[in-house]
């Protein structure tokens, strides 16, 4: 059962290592929308039908919008990979000077307790939030990206797949902690 969560562990945060990837055209895009202010452009390129995403142009506008939204990816997916390696940020100023087991109790604790439910919020009305966008057909009013929905549907997925990393450690790390109280009553 072990290798079985740990692999969808593993799975949830599959989408954190790649939108690792999207400060590239991040960097990019941020050079590119510099240069575009300083030679005082604004359209950088038109076509004729509308694309999704972008309409029909690519501006310095879809620019930053298209650099809000890789931050927004980054953060939201690259928050379940943080997550699942312990590396996010935690408070640990009172838990750390307790002993390995009674650390792994408070952890669970904030997972099941605080974490999950968070999750579950987030992603109930986020869900909604993403389904006002689409079917309203919400898009950028200043000459921006255009189908909204799509980084708002990010909100809910990564926050499903935060809780399910929620759920999946806190079995392990119980898992963990019987396995330290079996230890300890054969040492005792």
């Amino acid at each position: 059962m072990t290798i079985v969560l740990d692999r969808i562990f593993a799975a949830c945060s599959w989408p954190g290592r790649i939108v690792g990837w999207l400060i590239l055209p991040l960097i990019a895009s941020v050079c590119l929308t510099v240069l575009a202010a300083q030679l005082g452009l604004n359209v950088l390129a038109e076509w004729g039908v509308a694309v999704p995403v972008f309409g029909k142009a690519l501006t310095v506008n879809s620019l930053l919008d298209l650099q809000w939204h890789i931050f927004a990816l980054i953060v939201l997916f690259g928050g379940v990979y943080a997550y699942r390696d312990n590396t996010h940020v935690s408070v640990d100023v009172f838990s750390s000077a307790l002993p390995e087991r009674s650390r792994l109790i408070v952890r669970t604790i904030g997972d099941l307790i605080f974490l999950l439910p968070f999750c579950l919020v987030i992603a109930w009305y986020g869900a909604s939030f993403a389904e006002k966008a689409f079917m309203t057909g919400e898009g950028s009013t200043y000459g921006g990206l255009m189908d909204r929905w799509l980084i708002k549907a990010a909100i809910p997925v990564s926050f499903t797949l935060l809780g399910i990393s929620a759920v999946i450690r806190a079995v392990l790390t119980l898992r963990r902690i019987m396995e330290m109280r079996g230890e300890r009553s054969s040492h005792g």
